[in-house]
């Protein structure tokens, strides 16, 4: 009687653990054709987490590839040779003002090269006299002394004057340094303007643009260095790709959104900034790591992580494993599963009424 009653609570712990249909014996589920097509099983095998994220961003300039041009001296603003989106290259007047001080800056410039004549004919009448023996040396070590303090002052207005560039006069033709397009232009006829002011103009390198993404401050922690990012364009049609090149260290604090800065991996001509782009992310994962759907990962014993395994036609086998970190829906796996074993991806509830769900 009491093997008996033994092998009856066998038979009903059993069929607790499986549902009607499905027979459990030595750690494995089997399970009839009939019922498999309920349960997705596949090869598990390394790849990337496939978390992909998709954020809202625009083409912008990178901070080096932006120059900005300003007035260098207090003046009057007398004519404009640009407008925002043309092209201008190395050289090109962007404006002219009208400035006092490069007026006296010409003349001082003037003045020291006329002193740095008389100061060579000083020399020369002094150095023939003591040829003739009718001059002091003194006399002639003095007047060298005074042509090299003529010729430094000549080199110090000079490079004064080269902030002026071509010109006379009270004319200094604002000229720009770098190639590239017109961002904008806050430079007007008749303003008047003082060095160290605001922009006047503004020029960006084409070949430095890159792309700004805005993504939620809750999932910058998931958007890695490195990240693959598939760009779209639909002003334009394109599709780019690039990579995650940082994170901006803090989040707009009205949106509590954080930029993300993303390397175009090959920038097109027409490419320009301000446009609306649309960027994926995928997390980077390394060539050995191996991701689950969560729907795969099941609850067992107070918590501990299973899942099952197809370990022959119609039979699963209940596996424990440890996991990682989450990216959207899938989960890394730490412990328990190699390459190339088959699981349950979805329908594992299914194998066994003990277990919960991953959520």
């Amino acid at each position: 009687m009491l093997l008996a009653a033994c092998g009856n609570s066998e038979s009903n712990s059993k069929a607790t653990a499986a549902p009607a249909g499905m027979r459990a014996e030595k750690g494995e589920v089997s399970v009839p054709e009939a019922g498999r097509r309920f349960l997705v099983v596949e090869t598990l095998a390394p790849s990337e987490s496939g978390a992909a994220r998709a954020y809202f961003g625009r083409t912008a300039f990178r901070p080096k590839a932006l120059s900005v041009v300003s007035a260098p001296f207090a003046g009057r603003v007398t004519s404009v040779a640009v407008e925002p989106g043309q092209l201008v290259r190395e050289g090109d007047t962007l404006f002219t003002i009208e400035s006092g001080d490069a007026l006296g800056m010409r003349a001082a410039l003037s003045s020291a090269k006329l002193r740095e004549k008389l100061a060579e004919e000083v020399l020369a009448r002094q150095s023939e006299m003591a040829k003739r023996g009718v001059g002091l040396e003194i006399e002639r070590f003095e007047a060298e002394m005074k042509l090299r303090e003529a010729r430094a002052e000549v080199e110090r207005n000079e490079r004064n004057a080269a902030l002026l560039g071509a010109g006379d006069g009270t004319a200094v033709h604002v000229r720009t340094s770098v190639a590239g397009v017109v961002v904008s232009v806050k430079a007007a006829r008749g303003a008047t303007v003082q060095p160290g002011g605001d922009p006047l103009v503004e020029i960006g390198n084409t070949s430095g643009l890159w792309i700004v993404a805005d993504a939620p401050e809750g999932e910058v922690a998931q958007v890695p260095l490195g990240a693959r990012a598939a760009i779209t364009i639909d002003a334009l049609n394109l599709s780019l790709t690039g990579r995650v090149a940082g994170v901006a260290p803090r989040s707009d604090p009205e949106t509590r959104r954080t930029p993300v800065y993303v390397e175009l991996e090959r920038a097109p001509a027409g490419l320009r900034a301000g446009l609306l782009v649309r960027v994926t992310v995928t997390p980077r994962s390394g060539p050995d790591e191996l991701w689950l759907p969560v729907s795969a990962v099941l609850l067992k014993e107070g918590g501990r992580r299973f899942v099952y395994l197809e370990s022959g036609a119609g039979r699963y086998t209940l596996r424990s494993i440890e996991i990682g970190d989450e990216r959207g829906g899938r989960v890394r796996v730490l412990r328990g599963l190699l390459a190339g074993e088959r699981v349950v991806m979805r329908g594992g509830l299914l194998l066994d009424r003990e277990a919960e769900q991953l959520l």
